[in-house]
């Protein structure tokens, strides 16, 4: 069984609120950047994936980095998109 004391549930705000610290050190080394969410179920052909492939590759020449979650769909188009424009 879990340790529910309070001690515990104060060590565990401390331990979120030092993610959060390791997730913004690591962004402030990125250069400017775009975080791109979108569904994951869009085949190459549909217009949206089209688009998100096209912003992708604006956004990079526009000298910003693009993130994504990485998953099928509109992220890997975003991200095909990045790679394409080098």
């Amino acid at each position: 069984m879990p340790d529910t004391s309070l001690a515990t549930e104060s060590w565990r705000v401390l331990r979120i609120t030092g993610e959060f610290v390791d997730a913004i050190d690591t962004l402030c080394k990125l250069p400017p950047a775009v975080s791109v969410f979108g569904s994951a179920r869009l085949p190459e052909d549909n217009e949206y994936y089209r688009l998100a492939r096209e912003c992708g590759k604006q956004l990079v020449k526009a000298g910003f980095a693009v993130i994504t979650g990485g998953g099928p769909g509109i992220m890997v188009a975003a991200n095909r998109g990045a790679a394409e424009a080098k």
